[in-house]
């Protein structure tokens, strides 16, 4: 199978049942949105062995695995257009680069074959700090099948100018899905605590709810039939964002919050959801 170009949305797959759901989300996504879905197997070569063991080729192998995928995906959306990239690279350089012609990268929580090592923290991490594109990691459990209508899209709202684009993509995935929107803003007391004492918390409150609401009202002109809701919700943000998201169909939130060091391309929240969050996780960048 010869490799094609990187479009659309960009699923990796590796055959563990985690990548699987990665790629049903994914083939979904590319439906919905009207684009090809490019699904992505990489390796490297193998460590020499004893000459007594079987020897097994890593480029025939990754092959198998990559048309167990295409084939897949090719059963479930038959209507849709389905590329196949094989790259010898590592995963996450791989997938990087592919996000740079890509709507959007979607992975599974953690892997094998050729993306052995995938676990949060490494490769699936690496690619939601550095990808240009959004990228989803397919979080949960079973739960309703992808193409099912309904369920609620939250998203976590600190201001910063990456919350915002996350903002936007929530809205869009809210409208294309059925889906209700919940924005949350996550208030932690401890910072409440250090302010001066001549700003009253319940001012501060009034001012977060109106400045969330003029970020959301062009967002609601623009997407009608979305039902929202703004809520602020006392407490830390990955805690509350975890809580948020039980039931959810999709976790959206930006790399980097205000009052992240500028060097650091994941923040600590969306770092802490990719690794707990009960449902996909969507992290998106936006401008400094």
């Amino acid at each position: 199978m010869s490799e094609q170009a990187v479009a659309g949305v960009l699923a990796g797959y590796d055959g563990s049942r985690g990548s699987v759901r990665a790629l049903d989300w994914a083939a979904d996504e590319a439906r919905m949105r009207g684009v090809p879905l490019t699904v992505l197997h990489t390796w490297e070569p193998q460590v020499r062995v004893p000459a007594a063991r079987p020897v097994i080729d890593p480029r025939s192998l990754a092959q198998s695995i990559l048309n167990s995928g295409i084939e897949h995906a090719r059963k479930t959306a038959p209507d849709l257009e389905v590329r196949a990239v094989l790259a010898r690279a590592p995963a996450a350089a791989r997938l990087i680069e592919g996000g740079g012609d890509a709507e959007l990268i979607v992975l599974g929580p953690r892997g094998a074959g050729g993306f052995a090592g995938l676990v949060l923290g490494s490769v699936a991490a690496q690619v939601a700090a550095h990808a240009s594109c959004p990228v989803v990691i397919v979080r949960g459990g079973p739960g309703p099948r992808p193409e099912a209508e309904g369920g609620r899209v939250v998203v976590g709202m600190d201001g910063s100018p990456a919350s915002r684009a996350a903002l936007a993509m929530a809205f869009a995935e809210a409208d294309a899905r059925g889906s209700s929107l919940s924005a949350v803003v996550a208030w932690d007391p401890v910072t409440v605590r250090g302010l001066p004492p001549m700003v009253e918390e319940p001012e501060l409150r009034s001012a977060a709810e109106a400045r969330l609401a003029r970020w959301m009202d062009p967002l609601r002109e623009r997407h009608r039939g979305v039902d929202t809701r703004m809520e602020i919700v006392t407490g830390r943000p990955r805690e509350v964002l975890i809580d948020a998201a039980d039931g959810a169909r999709l976790l959206v939130v930006g790399s980097r919050g205000l009052g992240g060091f500028r060097g650091l391309l994941l923040g600590s929240v969306s770092h802490a959801l990719v690794h707990h969050a009960p449902c996909p996780v969507a992290v998106v960048h936006g401008g400094v």
